[in-house]
């Protein structure tokens, strides 16, 4: 029929044809019967689990629709017309194939015609969103049965007629826009629900979203939480909030970081009058020794009103402040007070058996005040862009976000005992390994009841998850209670809540601890030589040599003191980069001057040393003595 349809034909054919069209399209029962799978009678097996459709065969009906202009253009007129009165309330599973088929229909019309309208896609969607819950979740676990590459085409589609509608001036804030946005979160959920082998990236759901946008959406989530000095608007945010799925991490940190933008700004139009009439102080200041550091830091925290953790911040050090610029003094700040807090000369963590990662303690020897300190801290740093050392498992950042921990974070801070409880759960039921486990636990030196009503309850095949789930659940949230909430309390009393719940656990621990740096070839290739210093020059190369011969912990030392940098921004590879210049000495005698830098402009000062011997020497020296900082 379709061949008929595509086929050169005279008016009168082209007339039924056009009949033969919108019988077909127009009708459900049509549309549920097109396409289903033949082959050893599959259909009858349809449930909400099988569609029992032919997908093949229904996109290489489709794409030949679409060869044809005028034809495809019919069809997608009958389906319009159909959407207009379709049932929502289909008898039977069969009666929802209809909505799988017009995502393909959608992914094909696109391709062909390019995105000209949004009309169809919002129209399914409209339907879509209007089905009841039982519907939507078998509609939901179709699409989990989808190949990836399938779901990815899919996903697509609507991604493509949502950044139609976003790309114009004004963007639209209708339901339209928001049936399209719901849609990519049935598809998202039902994704996250398939076994992550076979789950598509969730990247692959972000849209392209450009500043403007992103700012406006800002506006409207100000305006609606009371944001002083904002127009007030009625539409609520499009995605800010309601759906960061469509958000990459880019976006997210653009919006974070444009709130902190205006309430730094805010803050300094109302400090200025007040410095100019009551000579009151328009920074948050923190003037520290750097032999105390942390307590210093924690004194003047906890002196200053709450208020003032969001103003922008100056450090000073032995009553000296940055020359160049306050960001080299509140780098060094950061990197000092949070390696001096995670050591364990601090006594404020626990740490696991590698001592590699720390956790708040059952135990608490410190005032639960310091935790809170310590809270605020962990938010002054993402308040100000800065990245940290703060080696915590992933849980910390589940846990900031309302996620609960689960046995991968187990895994994560104790491989030993995460493996432990794993091999628990894989016990054939009715056979332990062990007649002698109960549900007692050592946790931070204590041996903890995990059901004090039961005292030596034991383990067994039928409660071993239990037993499991007590474990976690005590190491992450019951035996730091106290103390992570005073945490919280601290982060949230600088950063908003809202913003920071757009991040997923991953991406908040990446934007504030940052990655690993080990790619010194990216480093050489951004480096960028001033005055007499050019690639070729021989003390350029005589101090790439020395470089290369350094220690991996040497490197990253030098990474440091260049650029303020120990470990990378998630998102700031290309901050990774340095300036060389000669360093220049009054009486020529280069060998006994040591390499400078200046890191709030990423600027190496070197020496033109003599020989290699007398370079490594110098460099060596400022690297182990903190002398190259200036």
């Amino acid at each position: 029929m379709i061949d008929k349809w595509t086929a050169h034909c005279n008016s009168k054919s082209w007339k039924r044809a056009k009949q033969e069209i919108h019988s077909t399209f127009s009708s459900a029962p049509s549309w549920n019967k097109l396409f289903i799978e033949q082959s050893q009678d599959k259909h009858f097996y349809t449930s909400p689990q099988y569609p029992g459709l032919n997908f093949s065969l229904a996109h290489r009906a489709f794409k030949k629709l679409a060869k044809k202009a005028d034809v495809l253009a019919e069809v997608e007129a009958a389906v319009l017309h159909l959407l207009k009165s379709i049932n929502t309330k289909p008898v039977g599973v069969e009666g929802m194939r209809i909505y799988l088929l017009l995502n393909e229909l959608l992914r094909v019309i696109q391709k062909r015609k390019g995105q000209q309208s949004t009309k169809l896609a919002e129209a399914v969607a409209a339907v879509l969103i209007s089905l009841s819950a039982e519907n939507l979740q078998v509609i939901g676990d179709w699409w989990s049965s989808l190949s990836p590459s399938t779901m990815v085409k899919y996903v697509k589609a609507w991604k493509q007629a949502l950044s139609v509608i976003l790309s114009t001036e004004p963007v639209p804030r209708n339901s339209g826009v928001k049936n399209l946005i719901l849609v990519l979160q049935y598809m998202y959920n039902a994704n996250s629900r398939i076994a992550e082998s076979r789950r598509i990236p969730e990247s692959d759901f972000c849209l392209v979203l450009d500043d403007n946008f992103l700012h406006n959406e800002l506006l409207h989530w100000q305006s609606q939480h009371g944001v002083k000095n904002r127009p007030i608007v009625s539409a609520e945010p499009l995605i800010l909030c309601s759906f960061p799925i469509v958000m990459d991490l880019q976006s997210k940190k653009t919006v974070f970081d444009m709130n902190t933008e205006y309430i730094r700004r805010r803050a300094m139009t109302y400090n200025f009058y007040n410095f100019v009439w009551l000579f009151l102080p328009t920074f948050l200041t923190l003037e520290l020794r750097r032999e105390s550091v942390l307590e210093d830091t924690f004194e003047q925290l906890a002196s200053a009103h709450h208020s003032k953790y969001k103003w922008p911040l100056m450090v000073c050090f032995d009553q000296m402040f940055a020359e160049d610029d306050a960001n080299v003094y509140m780098k060094d700040f950061f990197h000092k007070v949070f390696h001096e807090m995670m050591s364990a000369e601090s006594g404020m963590f626990m740490y696991n058996d590698s001592e590699t990662l720390a956790w708040f303690p059952s135990n608490v020897t410190q005032e639960h005040h310091r935790y809170f300190l310590f809270g605020v801290l962990c938010g002054l740093a993402l308040y100000n862009q800065c990245i940290i050392h703060l080696p915590f498992p992933l849980a910390l950042f589940k846990k900031l976000l309302d996620v609960k921990p689960s046995l991968e974070d187990m895994l994560e801070f104790s491989p030993c005992v995460g493996k432990s409880l794993k091999g628990i759960l894989e016990e054939k039921d009715g056979v332990m390994g062990n007649e002698d486990m109960y549900f007692l636990i050592w946790w931070d030196g204590t041996i903890v009841d995990l059901d004090p009503e039961n005292p030596e309850k034991p383990v067994t095949s039928q409660n071993k998850k239990e037993f499991v789930d007590a474990y976690v659940n005590h190491a992450f949230n019951t035996s730091a209670k106290s103390v992570f909430q005073e945490f919280k309390r601290g982060f949230f009393q600088v950063c908003e809540r809202d913003l920071v719940k757009l991040f997923r656990p991953e991406e908040l621990r990446g934007v504030m601890v940052g990655r690993d740096f080990h790619n010194w070839e990216k480093l050489k290739l951004n480096t960028v030589y001033e005055g007499e210093y050019h690639v070729g020059h021989p003390t350029i190369q005589m101090f790439w040599e020395v470089f290369d011969e350094l220690t991996e912990e040497q490197k990253k030392t030098f990474l440091w003191f260049v650029t303020g940098f120990d470990r990378v921004p998630i998102l700031g590879m290309d901050l990774i980069k340095m300036n060389v210049k000669v360093k220049q000495v009054q009486d020529l005698s280069y060998d006994q001057y040591y390499p400078e830098t200046h890191t709030c402009f990423s600027t190496l000062e070197l020496p033109l040393y003599s020989t290699k011997e007398i370079m490594q020497t110098k460099l060596t020296e400022a690297l182990s003595n903190n002398r190259m900082y200036k």
